[in-house]
């Protein structure tokens, strides 16, 4: 009857401690959310040489942020500023974020991302003022083939995967 006892205690300890996990994953990911909203609040003070670029580059860190909270639908809210704000030599990049803000499934927003980000970093680059952005690269993006992505802040808030690996990547670059 000893036998059978401890074991059977063994199993539900394990499974208690598994719920703990649980509870602490959901208050991790409140945090999380919490600190890349806290972020928003706190953007770089980066300046550029014109208001076009520094609009830009206002809508792209809203996406960037919305994929990291993973909120399918404010991504594509950002999105849609983005495109709003974007002049006529800017086609790849306006059809990206019309193609981003009709996109039902969050991971294709997040390959969207990943080609907007390449579009824009030459743009970033080319009249950037002051202040500093970070070119940031996770290697386990899009089946490890990695991405890249300009964040306002050097630490990582990973958009292609949100909460589930939050701090996943590095900074490759700083911009100034």
């Amino acid at each position: 009857m000893k036998r059978v006892k401890t074991p059977f205690l063994a199993i539900i300890a394990i499974c208690s401690l598994a719920c703990k996990d649980g509870k602490k994953a959901t208050t991790e990911s409140s945090s999380a959310e919490a600190k890349v909203e806290n972020q928003t609040q706190q953007m770089a003070g980066v300046t550029f040489k014109d208001e076009s670029s520094s609009a830009l580059f206002k809508d792209y860190q809203k996406l960037r942020k919305a994929l990291v909270a993973t909120a399918k639908e404010k991504a594509k809210i950002a999105a849609e500023e983005m495109k709003m704000n974007l002049g006529e030599n800017q086609k790849e990049i306006s059809f990206l974020t019309e193609e981003l803000s009709q996109a039902e499934d969050v991971e294709k927003q997040r390959e969207l991302f990943s080609e907007i980000s390449q579009k824009v970093e030459p743009l970033f680059k080319g009249t950037i003022e002051s202040g500093e952005m970070y070119k940031q690269f996770c290697p386990m993006a899009f089946e490890g083939k990695g991405g890249y992505w300009i964040s306002d802040a050097s630490e990582i808030r990973n958009p292609y995967f949100g909460n589930k690996m939050l701090t996943c990547g590095k900074v490759t670059e700083t911009i100034k």
